[in-house]
């Protein structure tokens, strides 16, 4: 099928076929005539050479491949509705849209700081940011998805460009109470004996500790996954497990909730922060300001940790 015969009004009459159940309704709602609507649908059943609805006493429903369709539909019509917002935005005045993918650790920690200090000198430059795990931040990046991404862990993906951003060091963060009572340090042997409370599948801190659980011969016995730092000191307050965050995190959290904090021993917790970024020809001049921008605060975090 040519893509190029599928036309928009078609994909919105589907759209509302999905919302009232009825084709009658649906021309209704789009002020077409019934006749016209039905037209419309049979003609791209027969382009497709599927059904994609299956008509019953009391309205319609969606075949299964009238049900992929409508995925694809909705699809289009998010993009569509983004599209108009954001020219709606250079219409009134917006100069730059740069949109950036991190991982919960930078978000928690030191890009918030680093968007408003950028901000105050580019006032014009929106910034659409999302958080996702540092294993499908370089895949949204290299599909052209996202403009940046700030990740943890090794580059994994083909064809981006990676500069080094921050670095922080990954801590042990666990009840004040019993056996954990007066200890400052925790071997790597002794953490990964535990129940673990962690992020979403696919973070780089799971990570981490599942390469750390490798290479000590053992299995990391996570209990509970969850969305958000938050939550994983919440459930660590109820002594439900321990949990390993970075230390700026834990810190945070640790104070809120009375939890300890202790040092691990025996493995490598300095953990980079990196940015990746597609190839310079395909950025707007809001990334690479921005990218500029990330490059200086880089520097000035890594004079930082040498003057310590």
């Amino acid at each position: 099928m040519n893509p190029q015969r599928v036309d928009f009004v078609t994909l919105k009459l589907l759209l509302a076929v999905s919302a009232t159940g009825s084709i009658t309704k649906a021309a209704q709602s789009l002020h077409l005539a019934l006749g016209a609507a039905s037209t419309r649908i049979r003609d791209l059943e027969e382009r497709l050479g599927l059904p994609l609805l299956a008509r019953h006493a009391r309205g319609v429903r969606f075949t299964e491949a009238g049900n992929a369709v409508l995925h694809h539909a909705r699809s289009i019509e998010r993009e569509l509705a983004q599209m108009e917002f954001e020219v709606g935005e250079f219409a009134a005045g917006i100069a730059g849209h740069v949109r950036v993918v991190a991982n919960a650790s930078s978000i928690a920690t030191v890009l918030p700081r680093d968007l408003t200090e950028f901000l105050k000198s580019h006032p014009r430059v929106r910034i659409d940011l999302a958080e996702h795990t540092s294993r499908d931040i370089q895949t949204l990046v290299a599909e052209g998805d996202a403009d940046i991404g700030i990740f943890a862990g090794s580059l994994r993906q083909e064809g981006l460009q990676v500069m080094a951003y921050h670095q922080d060091t990954l801590v042990a963060m666990v009840p004040n109470q019993g056996p954990w009572k007066k200890d400052r340090a925790v071997p790597i042997s002794r953490l990964l004996a535990q129940d673990f409370i962690l992020l979403q599948e696919g973070g780089s801190i799971q990570e981490w500790l599942s390469q750390a659980a490798r290479r000590e011969g053992v299995q990391p016995r996570i209990r509970v996954q969850v969305k958000g730092f938050d939550a994983i000191s919440q459930l660590v307050a109820a002594g439900l497990g321990i949990t390993v965050l970075p230390e700026i995190v834990a810190e945070r959290f640790s104070r809120l909730l009375g939890l300890r904090m202790l040092r691990i021993t025996g493995a490598d917790t300095a953990r980079a922060l990196s940015i990746c970024h597609a190839d310079h020809r395909r950025l707007s001049p809001a990334a690479h300001d921005l990218l500029n921008f990330f490059s200086r605060a880089a520097a000035s975090y890594a004079g930082t940790r040498t003057g310590r």
